[in-house]
């Protein structure tokens, strides 16, 4: 009798996800504790590795408080990865570099945003990225990036 698999096995992948957190995600437990979600970064990424998991997909989440880092990291990894799950957070509204880049590379990112901490539909609804990204999503808690990647993985 074959072994039949419930889910690819990570190592069979034919997709990587480059997961990028933007300035302040560090502090997600201090700002939904205002929300009571008391969602951390460490939650987040724990909850994206299972959902990327399941999926079959593999993923590399890292987290930069500059727009220089997110570009060296997207041009480091742009021929390994078949998506990105982006929260610029407020970088998205200066973002001119990493928009350059993203629409000359055209691999296919989701742009997502956590409402919970202040200002974020503002910083959302004027980023200078809503033009090159294929798809954006804002929410509460792990819901953007949840939406995010499964967007990717279409």
């Amino acid at each position: 009798m074959p072994v039949v698999y419930k889910h690819i096995p990570l190592y069979f992948s034919t997709m990587k996800i480059l997961v990028i957190h933007g300035p302040n995600m560090p502090l997600l437990g201090k700002v939904s504790i205002k929300s009571g979600t008391r969602l951390t970064l460490d939650k987040l990424d724990k909850t994206i590795r299972k959902e990327a998991n399941i999926a079959g997909v593999e993923v590399k989440i890292i987290q930069f408080c500059d727009e220089e880092h997110i570009l060296k990291t997207i041009r480091r990894n742009r021929n390994e990865i078949s998506g990105i799950l982006l929260n610029p957070g407020p970088l998205s509204l200066t973002a001119f570099s990493l928009r350059e880049l993203l629409g000359i590379l055209q691999i296919p990112t989701a742009e997502v945003c956590i409402e919970e901490f202040p200002f974020s539909n503002e910083t959302f609804s004027q980023s200078v990225l809503k033009d090159v990204v294929t798809t954006r999503f804002i929410g509460p808690g792990v819901e953007p990036y949840l939406h995010g990647l499964n967007s990717l993985l279409k």
